[in-house]
């Protein structure tokens, strides 16, 4: 019997949408987005708080990391009434699953193991703003993280939008991260960290080298045509420095800022930023060269840096007398003489080692009379200063730091000098004017991008802000790009100068740099200090100018 044609359409329909609603479904599966906690389960995470553990963990980190040369990296802290406290955890995880979280509040110090991995130019520590973080670890212990890579520049570059890593693994990895507030800002100083929170820092520091390996793998296909590459695949990796370099140490955001600059090259507009503190570096060459530097009849007056003997030669003010060791014969009487154990420290040798352990590895200069105060001294006690500048290794100038920071509570209650805190900033963002600038700025560099409604409402802005304009005009554009956005704060109260300011008038600021030196004599137990260096160095010595008449 002959099946009607009307049964033949119904039964070809019917199958049409079983097949449609199948492949919806296998659809739906492989777009679904999945819990991270679920779908990386595999990771060996490992918990850091002895050296010995610390060591282990590194070296199985450098181990897997021999091919990629890079691993995920992110940092924990805790935050008490608004003020950050030093980084309490670092994470890092390689690509195979292998993470290591780093308890630097439980070890006290940045084990040197560590401290080497993280500052190791050939290894690529990736994640979202990872030069931010290394900005605190350089504060708070002293480690110049080096070769940060945020994964937003590769985002950028494949396409897709920068966003955070929870955005950016939703998106490139179909995972949700859990990024509740209750977890993020949990205590990381615990005794013990929960299993949530090892799971969320494990997941975040595996996540961003999982998203760095597949934003290389589009990179690479882009460039080599070559569709058939994994991100395991050994060309991805060795090319991986040829697509990345260029992306080494820099903010994702410094680049959208330099547009402006570019146009605006008006010396007198540029806007004063609040002044950097000093950068602790460790040192490439020594700190004492140990040259002679002598009077016209021989006499030596003091063991001398090269460059600064140097000087004298280069300016017809002494003879060269011998390179090595170098040795200058002044052309004119000195103002002065050694004289007592004072002179007599300036004519000893110094040896280029940590005065506490003797190490002689990476050793960072050391103010012994913290700048902060020193630079508020008369001239005449701050001559001759390179008496408390000391030279520490890494750890012991980290260790020196931290103790540094009792001595100044004491001296903030002792001289009602409050420490800085986020209320009491020397600086104050003007946020109206900021918004005024930012206005100015989209306009000024993608005018002619802006979608209509966006560019009036930039305008209005700008308008607003200036009431006596009537239009929006390049003159005004520049004038508005450049508006200052930083104030001084005039309610601002200096610690330095209260503290200084309190020993003036009470005690002389002689009390004030013995107290130094007996606090880092007391806290560091330094063996190796060079001979004659004394508490009341600058005491002796004003009593000798004093005996001479100057």
């Amino acid at each position: 019997m002959e099946i009607p044609t009307s049964y033949k359409l119904c039964a070809a329909t019917a199958a049409l949408a079983v097949g449609c609603t199948v492949s919806y479904i296998a659809y739906k599966r492989r777009r679904r987005v999945r819990n991270a906690s679920d779908l990386f389960n595999y990771l060996n995470v490992n918990i850091v708080t002895t050296e010995e553990s610390c060591d282990f963990v590194v070296t199985e980190l450098r181990r897997r990391c021999q091919k990629h040369r890079a691993m995920g990296f992110d940092c924990e802290w805790v935050t008490n009434n608004g003020k950050r406290q030093p980084v309490a955890l670092v994470q890092l995880s390689s690509l195979d699953g292998y993470c290591g979280l780093f308890r630097l509040n439980t070890m006290k110090t940045v084990h040197k193991s560590l401290r080497e991995l993280l500052e190791d130019e050939s290894i690529y520590k990736v994640g979202v703003a990872p030069k931010d973080d290394g900005k605190y670890l350089h504060h708070d212990y002293s480690v110049e993280l080096r070769s940060t890579l945020d994964i937003r520049h590769l985002a950028e570059a494949c396409g897709f939008e920068g966003g955070g890593l929870g955005t950016l693994s939703s998106v490139l990895l179909r995972t949700v991260l859990d990024k509740s507030w209750r977890i993020r800002c949990s205590d990381w100083e615990a005794e013990e960290l929960s299993e949530r929170q090892k799971q969320y820092a494990a997941i975040d520091a595996h996540v961003a080298i999982k998203i760095f390996a597949l934003l290389l793998e589009r990179i690479d296909k882009e460039k080599s045509n070559s569709w058939a590459l994994s991100y395991n695949s050994s060309s991805v990796w060795t090319r991986s420095y040829d697509y990345c370099s260029k992306y080494a140490d820099v903010g994702y955001k410094t680049k959208h800022t330099i547009k402006l600059k570019d146009h605006a090259k008006e010396k007198d507009s540029k806007i004063k930023e609040p002044t950097k503190r000093y950068k602790l570096t460790k040192r490439t060459r020594p700190l004492y060269n140990n040259g002679y530097l002598e009077a016209p009849d021989g006499e030596l007056l003091c063991i001398c840096d090269n460059r600064k003997g140097m000087w004298f030669v280069n300016k017809g003010l002494a003879d060269l007398i011998k390179e090595d060791p170098l040795t200058v014969r002044l052309k004119f009487e000195p103002a002065g003489r050694a004289v007592g154990d004072v002179g007599r420290y300036y004519q000893l040798e110094k040896e280029n080692k940590c005065v506490v352990c003797a190490s002689t590895n990476s050793c960072i200069r050391k103010n012994v009379v913290p700048r902060e105060y020193r630079k508020l001294f008369p001239e005449i006690m701050k001559e001759h200063s390179s008496h408390d500048v000391v030279l520490l290794c890494a750890d012991c100038h980290q260790l020196s730091n931290m103790r540094d920071q009792n001595m100044r509570v004491f001296l903030a209650e002792q001289c009602n000098a409050p420490l800085p805190s986020d209320s009491r900033f020397r600086f104050i963002e003007d946020m109206a004017a900021k918004k005024v600038r930012s206005a100015a700025r989209a306009l000024y560099n993608a005018n002619d991008k802006l979608p209509e409604v966006r560019r009036k409402e930039l305008e209005d802005i700008l308008l607003q802000h200036y009431p006596d304009h009537d239009e929006v005009t390049m003159e005004l554009l520049k004038k508005a790009c450049n508006i200052p956005v930083v104030t001084e704060n005039t309610d601002y109260e200096s610690h330095g100068l209260k503290v200084v300011d309190y020993y003036f008038k009470r005690h002389g600021l002689l009390k004030l740099e013995q107290e130094w030196r007996e606090h880092f004599l007391k806290n560091m137990k330094p063996k190796y200090m060079p001979a004659l260096w004394s508490v009341k160095h600058n005491e002796e010595r004003l009593r000798v100018k004093w005996d001479e008449g100057a």
